[in-house]
């Protein structure tokens, strides 16, 4: 067992100790994912940190005492907390343990060896149950006035449980595929799946850099591991900008009613503006992507002509800058698209002006903040912004686009790359205007970090002994948006099957996440307590041939099932479910067939990368072929048709960059 946030046999056992020695032993993961033991503390002392449950007991009977209800009286000794099967502890400290007794789940939790005045850490792992727990504290006949228990319970944590599902044939099934694809031309990828406050699946495919400038396959690149970081793209809007903006508002430093010009005295319409509405911009506008701005006003491309996006002309773009200090002047002269308020549309500018917002507030750049106050705390050591200069090195980060951001020289501006990027984030604006460090791109992480905020979210705002948001704030923020209930506050949402092509069908209604353009997913469903981080970088691929200006962007990774991401996330739902083996081979049967008629059918989907996605697949079928209902496909008529096809379309793989 190697991971971070895993109690290890050797910690476990120091935790039994707690009940036997005069200190107790604190087990903290260290960066390298293995559980190190920390100065011991005494008992005497109190633990530190943020809890789910940080009271003491019993709550005086007292009108005036705000903490006593007179209208419920069990809530004056019962405390609700989240938790799973088979972890917990929970932290007691009485000047009188002998006058009270502690329940989990209704189960007695005896005090009989809790010393007075003294901290002690107590096993509640063979009471707890996955979601909504109860702990009861009640007095006992004798009680004084002047005795108190004192109670702190953590949040949850990961535990690795991946050996468990080694065995697991939708996981079985998805590891082929994914081996398939990789082997048929796609980059890499990095999945960790988690369920009921467990690692369930964690596995890394392909190497950090797939392709040569010109598009030849390179086969001597390091390979991607659990820690290779990749370039998260728009999924920094969740992981940074958002965990940024709730803890704020958690922590009362930030009201999202209020508006922009109360932290931005400069944030107002011009007597010139044809569409007027920024002075009254408020930050939950800017959050529900209703804030009147533009998609992608292209501030680091000088040669942008809003009036005729798709034809460059030289130096045409009014709010062109690649000054990070000139960058809220360009926002607030942007032109508004629209009435704030009337339209939803997904906007860049409205993160990077969250991102500012952040900094304005806390005094720190926003690295800095999510960093040294989110990122660290929870000992989170692969996520950051600009890794490269965090002594992270380039073979440990998977590349993006292969000729810089030039798409093969169809596009340039001012001081374009035209080099393979890896380490340097992708994104245009995040890195010429925002020099690497914007609100709406530019973390960097591996989806074992990301699992741990995704369990903060299942979790309600906390994971272990730190609380980043409260469970108020969380609601808010993931609640639907009323016009739009694919929208919360930033967060993409599955409401009635809305996101459901990144996010799966089988995902809950509740579900939230997000996407970024690099080939990246993250998907947490709290009715499930379920969570996907799938990463991949499918624009480490070639630009098809022949390109215009028009197919600039037509990656060949972009054709794979993989950059879909919805099958992979229904394979990790199925595989939560524990489908059998003849319902995922059942799946994977219906893939190759729907795939094989995609490309017989549609003229677009007649490329060579769109071939060599369905030589993935069919190897992905091939590789059961004992298992009875393969073996009967791939000899009926549609099989052998498809077999043909692939036979005849083999050397696609070889050249995905073609059209034809």
């Amino acid at each position: 067992m190697n991971r971070k946030h895993l109690v290890t046999k050797s910690c476990t056992a120091a935790l039994s100790l707690l009940m036997l020695a005069s200190t107790s032993v604190v087990c903290i993961p260290n960066s390298i994912n293995q559980p190190v033991f920390a100065a011991t503390i005494k008992r005497s002392q109190e633990p530190a940190g943020q809890y789910q449950i940080n009271e003491s007991f019993p709550i005086d009977e007292k009108d005036d005492n705000p903490r006593f209800d007179t209208w419920s009286l069990l809530d004056n000794i019962n405390r609700k907390f989240y938790g799973f099967k088979g972890q917990g502890s929970v932290w007691v400290h009485s000047n009188n343990p002998k006058k009270f007794s502690l329940y989990i789940n209704g189960r007695n939790i005896k005090l009989t060896k809790v010393g007075r005045n003294k901290w002690v850490k107590l096993d509640i792992s063979k009471y707890t149950k996955n979601g909504n727990n109860a702990l009861q504290i009640s007095p006992q006949k004798g009680i004084s006035a002047s005795d108190k228990i004192d109670v702190k319970l953590p949040y949850p944590v990961l535990i690795d449980n991946t050996k468990k599902y080694r065995d697991n044939d939708t996981f079985k099934a998805m590891d082929k595929l994914i081996k398939a694809e990789i082997k048929n031309g796609y980059p890499s990828a990095q999945i960790v799946v988690i369920h009921n406050g467990q690692i369930i699946n964690r596995s890394a495919y392909g190497r950090v850099n797939a392709y040569t400038q010109d598009g030849k396959r390179i086969k001597s690149a390091p390979k991607v591991t659990n820690t290779t970081l990749y370039d998260l793209a728009s999924n920094t809007k969740m992981w940074a900008t958002n965990m940024a903006i709730q803890k704020l508002v958690s922590e009362k430093k930030l009201n999202i009613d209020a508006k922009v010009n109360t932290i931005f005295p400069t944030f107002k319409d011009k007597a010139s503006d044809k569409i007027k509405g920024k002075t009254d911009l408020t930050i939950r506008d800017i959050l529900m992507h209703q804030a009147g701005f533009p998609a992608d006003p292209q501030y680091h491309n000088n040669n942008y002509d809003p009036n005729n996006p798709n034809k460059p002309k030289k130096d045409a773009n009014p709010v062109y800058t690649q000054d990070r200090n000139n960058i809220l002047e360009k926002i607030i002269a942007t032109p508004l698209q629209y009435k704030p308020g009337t339209k939803t549309i997904y906007s860049d500018v409205d993160y990077m002006l969250l991102g500012l917002i952040i900094e304005k507030i806390t005094g720190e750049r926003e690295d800095q903040y999510v960093e040294n106050h989110i990122y660290k705390p929870l000992g989170l050591t692969h996520l950051m912004y600009k890794p490269l200069e965090k002594g992270i090195a380039k073979n440990n980060i998977a590349a993006t686009e292969l000729n810089g951001n030039s798409r093969d020289g169809q596009i340039s501006f001012n001081n374009i790359r035209r080099y393979t990027l890896q380490g340097q984030v992708h994104d245009e604006k995040a890195y010429y205007t925002m020099h690497g460090v914007s609100g709406h791109a530019g973390l960097f992480g591996n989806a074992s970090d990301l699992a741990v905020l995704a369990q903060m979210v299942i979790n309600r705002g906390g994971y272990g002994n730190h609380q980043v948001f409260d469970e108020d704030t969380l609601d808010e923020f993931i609640k639907p948006k009323s016009n739009n209930p694919s929208y919360g506050l930033g967060w993409r949402r599955q409401a009635s099957n809305a996101y459901g092509w990144a996010f799966s069908g089988l995902s809950d209604a509740s579900t939230v996440g997000h996407t970024g353009w690099t080939g990246t997913l993250t998907v947490v469903d709290p009715h499930d307590n379920t969570a996907v981080i799938l990463l991949t970088n499918e624009r480490n691929t070639p630009i098809l041939k022949p390109e215009t200006t028009a197919t600039a962007n037509d990656f060949a990774g972009g054709h794979y099932l993989l950059s879909k991401y919805g099958d992979i996330a229904s394979l990790a739902f199925a595989a939560v479910n524990d489908d059998k083996q003849s319902a995922n081979d059942a799946k994977l049967i219906s893939l190759v067939t729907q795939r094989y008629n995609e490309i017989q059918k549609n003229k677009d989907d007649q490329t060579n990368a769109d071939k060599a996605d369905l030589c993935g697949i069919y190897d992905a079928v091939v590789s059961r072929k004992h298992n009875k209902a393969i073996k009967k496909f791939l000899s009926s008529s549609t099989g052998k048709k498809i077999t043909a096809y692939v036979k005849a379309n083999r050397s696609a793989v070889n050249n995905v960059r073609n059209r034809n």
